[in-house]
């Protein structure tokens, strides 16, 4: 009975399958011999191709449409093959696809998919331009998009008056949409808005940047917009952060940027995918970064990563986070004596073995982040805590396979001054105390969410002196007592802790006169603590104003009777906001 159903299965599927005749009445696409940057189609793009399909098969089935300049069968594991095929001319392209349109294009028993290559790919882009210039006249449709031909304006317009340095400082502060829009008034416009693209050193995805409308969630920039606007002004750009994630930016942007825009310095790519093709442009092209974020490792292999680094001599910065496939491998080929900054978040592969080796090697690191590197064991810790030169270190979220009694390897920082161990279940009241005892320049120090921490950590912290910043957000042990004689602090922040009063308060205001910033959301303390934070302000001999963030408590602004010119009270809970702090960051 199975077999039966099966049986008929296959032999509806096999019907559903046969070609459709064509019917030469029906209407036929118009296909375009340009791109919609003006480019000529010279490459075609074939997808589906069998697995024994060659080179000289793909190029024998399309000779027939004309001549072939070149052919290239790309093999991919897992999935359909596909190749590309270069015309010598833009009529046999628009024959090919045609034919394909028609099913006429067959190989090996499969109808093959025919469509143009992209912009960026075709003989005659800008790119191809760049690296073959003696290859291009000025003919080129690219070319007279770099070289617009400028013509008199006899326009009686006021704005047509002012001269063309007044013009290009205009143009600077459109949005990036409007600027290419000013190109279509007049020659004279068209020129002067190419010019003022020398002046454009940054390059991000906001919609205010771009002139995108905030409402309107469809609009979002895609690979040809951004190839538009690059060609533009990559060359001039040191600086470009891709990593707003509201676009339609594919893993081939990266072979653009490097292409046209060869005098980075500056990248951030941490929202769109690292293709091998895209770190192999990034090495060739541009070799003056120096400073590089990205997110995940999943096309390049390591060894790719590698070379890259290994070109990049003046690479100071490097930021990953979410990587799955990164062991540690490629930062040794990072600047040892350059880099300063490193931040790996979420690199889950990432192993001591060969992580230790580069810490030992980098002489000038002076800042450090470690966010849930799960694979490091205790003998990370041990490497780090022998890199004196850090100032700023970051040792957060879960790592199982370190111990509490491993952090005491930090006690050796003596040059430390930030230290965030927020989420880290390893910290302790022993360790505390052994970094009070040491790292005597620390003055920022955030144990968000260290549940182990009690009063018998926090009191030690009083013989930092030049402590300002103290963050025990969600911290339930912590009481009133610890924060008594913390004289130094200028921002204080206690989310959730219940043992925090008024008593505390009222003690760390009366003692800390230099103090900016409390963050007492969802503690316990009342208006009592209003009041005596107005009467402290207002005998403040300093202009700093105090903000006090109240919500979730007992205390209310409308019980306080007097008012203070340098008291600021918020009435927010930022406890139950965590996840969008960032909107709120003014208020901290």
């Amino acid at each position: 009975m199975e077999n039966d159903i099966l049986r008929q299965i296959w032999n509806t599927f096999k019907e559903l399958s046969l070609e459709v005749p064509f019917n030469s009445n029906d209407a036929e696409p118009f296909f375009s011999d340009k791109t919609e940057d003006n480019v000529p189609i010279r490459k075609l793009f074939i997808g589906n191709l069998a697995e024994r399909t060659s080179n000289k098969d793909l190029e024998k089935l399309f000779s027939a449409y004309g001549k072939i300049e070149a052919c290239y069968v790309k093999r991919v594991d897992g999935r359909s093959h596909f190749g590309f095929i270069t015309y010598a001319d833009v009529e046999s392209t628009v024959q090919a696809r045609q034919a394909a349109h028609r099913m006429e294009i067959k190989l090996h028993s499969r109808i093959l998919r025919v469509t143009a290559a992209d912009s960026w790919h075709q003989p005659d882009s800008v790119e191809k331009q760049k690296k073959f210039p003696n290859k291009h006249t000025k003919s080129d449709p690219e070319a007279v998009v770099e070289a617009p031909t400028p013509e008199p304006d006899n326009s009686d317009s006021v704005i047509n008056k002012l001269n063309d340095d007044c013009l290009r400082e205009i143009f600077l502060y459109l949005p990036i949409a409007d600027r290419i829009r000013v190109e279509r008034v007049c020659k004279r416009w068209q020129a002067l808005s190419h010019e003022s693209w020398h002046a454009v050193k940054s390059l991000n995805l906001s919609k205010n940047s771009w002139g995108l409308s905030p409402k309107i969630r469809v609009q979002v920039v895609d690979t040809s917009t951004l190839r538009k606007v690059l060609i533009r002004c990559g060359k001039f750009l040191t600086h470009l952060d891709l990593s707003q994630v509201s676009h339609l930016l594919g893993s081939s942007t990266l072979t653009i940027v490097g292409k046209l825009c060869p005098n980075l310095q500056s990248v951030n790519i941490t929202s769109i995918p690292l293709s091998q093709s895209g770190i192999s442009s990034l090495m060739t092209h541009c070799q003056n970064i120096t400073k590089f974020m990205m997110k995940t490792l999943r096309g390049p292999s390591e060894r790719d990563l590698s070379l890259f680094f290994g070109v990049n001599k003046k690479l100071k910065y490097l930021s990953v986070g979410g990587d799955e496939y990164i062991i540690g491998k490629s930062f040794a080929s990072l600047p040892q004596e350059v880099l300063e900054d490193l931040h790996l978040t979420r690199c889950t592969a990432l192993v001591s073995s060969h992580f230790d080796v580069v810490i030992n090697h980098l002489t000038n690191l002076k800042s450090l982040t470690l966010n849930m590197c799960v694979c490091l064991t205790d003998s990370t810790l041990e490497a780090v805590g022998n890199k004196t030169t850090i100032t700023d270190l970051k040792f957060m979220g879960t790592h199982p396979l370190i111990s509490a009694n491993s952090l005491n390897n930090l006690k050796n920082l003596v040059n430390l001054e930030r230290l965030c161990l927020k989420e880290n279940l390893a910290v302790n009241d022993d360790f505390l105390i052994n970094l009070s005892q040491n790292c005597k320049q620390l003055n920022y120090l955030d144990l968000m969410s260290c549940q182990a921490v009690t009063d018998r950590g926090i009191s030690p912290l009083t013989t930092l002196n030049k402590l300002e910043t103290l963050i025990v957000n969600f911290v339930p042990q912590v009481t009133d007592e610890a924060i008594a004689n913390l004289q130094s602090l200028k921002v204080f922040s206690s989310w959730g802790c219940k043992g925090i009063t008024d008593s505390g308060i009222i003690n760390l205001i009366n003692t800390a006169p230099n103090l900016i910033s409390l963050d007492l959301s969802a503690t316990s303390i009342t208006s009592e603590s209003l009041q005596v934070a107005v009467t402290v302000t207002r005998k403040r001999k300093s202009n700093f104003i105090l903000k006090m963030i109240i919500g979730g408590t007992n205390a209310h602004s409308s019980d306080i009777q007097e008012i203070s010119p340098l008291l600021q009270i918020v009435n927010l809970d930022l406890s139950v906001l965590e996840n969008t702090t960032s909107k709120y960051e003014y208020l901290l």
